[in-house]
């Protein structure tokens, strides 16, 4: 049998196979648009994690900087310090309110968000960390979501899931882990109790606060209403101004210069434009490193005890939480006035 001769390869059969051959060494050489696409999300990522762990960690250090700034100022004059500077930085925002027409309904609504945010909120747990640990009232401040979704069902009816039940419960199973370490701890007494107490109600305060402004933000916008609020929650402070307030911030350290900075600017100003990049950009809050930054804060800077009764309550606090939160969106739009 004879063999017929093999048909040399044409150049237009073996060019597919060039083209791609080609187009690979292009693609190791040059990576192309798609490859600094995914390096600048990657980037973004990066930048939108680091603002968002940065506003957790103003907010988690900022009872550690209260407590550290109580050993110089009275509570009223330490909120009242705080705030003034904050509201400085605020008034630009206050400006395009300038022409808003005001009814009086609207306007005793915008005095109760701001009395309930700042001398409801603020002026309570700044008292209730006189007795407690920074750690403890974290972990208690923690809670606010449970509350939150709560006073939403109550008073806009919103629906309440079984998440938000098994939340409520482990969180309430948490906060009196917390309480009955009056009997299992020495440390704690009448006064630490009081303050415990106190620092719930700036939690129950700060959710009414949160569902009674959602119609203010709605109309004036998140930042312009965190800034009349805190405007207005500072106003009946100044009757509680004394000559003896200059004199200790001519006479602070660095540290409790530091300590009011972190207050005023870090968690007032800061950790807010922060977190409204973070959430902006992703889901994904981070808001259960608050708690265990307060923890941790609380230990290292202070020297608090850390017991096994605090890190068992608050992980049923920050899992309550967390369960009560699921497939919900990230709910701190008003930090600024804490």
């Amino acid at each position: 049998m004879i063999r017929g001769r093999t048909r040399p390869t044409s150049y237009h059969t073996i060019q597919p196979l060039l083209i791609v051959y080609f187009r690979e060494i292009d693609r190791i050489v040059s990576p192309g648009e798609d490859f600094y696409m995914q390096i600048s999300l990657r980037k973004t990522s990066w930048l939108t994690s680091g603002a968002l762990f940065l506003a957790a960690l103003c907010w988690g250090l900022a009872p550690v900087a209260t407590r550290y700034l109580l050993a110089y100022f009275a509570p009223l004059q330490l909120v009242l310090a705080r705030f003034l500077i904050a509201i400085i930085l605020f008034l630009p925002l206050l400006w395009p309110l300038r022409t808003h027409r005001w009814t009086v309904k609207k306007l005793a609504w915008a005095v109760f968000c701001g009395l309930t945010s700042v001398v409801g909120y603020n002026v309570t747990v700044t008292y209730g960390l006189r007795t407690i640990p920074a750690g403890v009232a974290g972990l208690l401040i923690a809670s606010e979501p449970i509350w939150i979704l709560l006073i939403a069902a109550l008073v806009l009816r919103e629906k309440i899931s079984w998440t938000v039940l098994a939340g409520l419960l482990l969180a309430l199973a948490g906060i009196v882990l917390l309480l009955s370490q009056e009997t299992l701890g020495a440390a704690w007494n009448l006064a630490t109790l009081i303050g415990v107490l106190l620092v719930l109600l700036a939690a129950l305060m700060w959710s009414i606060y949160t569902v009674a402004v959602r119609s203010l933000s709605k109309e004036l916008g998140a930042r312009a209403s965190t800034a009349l609020t805190i405007m207005i929650g500072t106003l009946p402070l100044l009757a509680f101004w004394d000559g003896t307030t200059w004199p200790l911030l001519a006479h602070l350290s660095s540290v409790a210069w530091f300590a009011l900075a972190l207050l005023a600017l870090g968690s007032t100003v800061v950790a807010t434009i922060l977190w409204n990049y973070g959430v902006a950009r992703t889901a994904s809050s981070q808001l259960y490193l608050v708690p265990l930054i307060s923890v941790a804060g609380g230990a290292l800077f202070l020297h608090e005890q850390v017991s096994i009764v605090t890190l068992a309550s608050g992980l049923l606090i920050i899992t309550g939480v967390a369960l009560a939160q699921v497939r919900r969106l990230p709910w701190r739009g008003h930090e600024a006035n804490k």
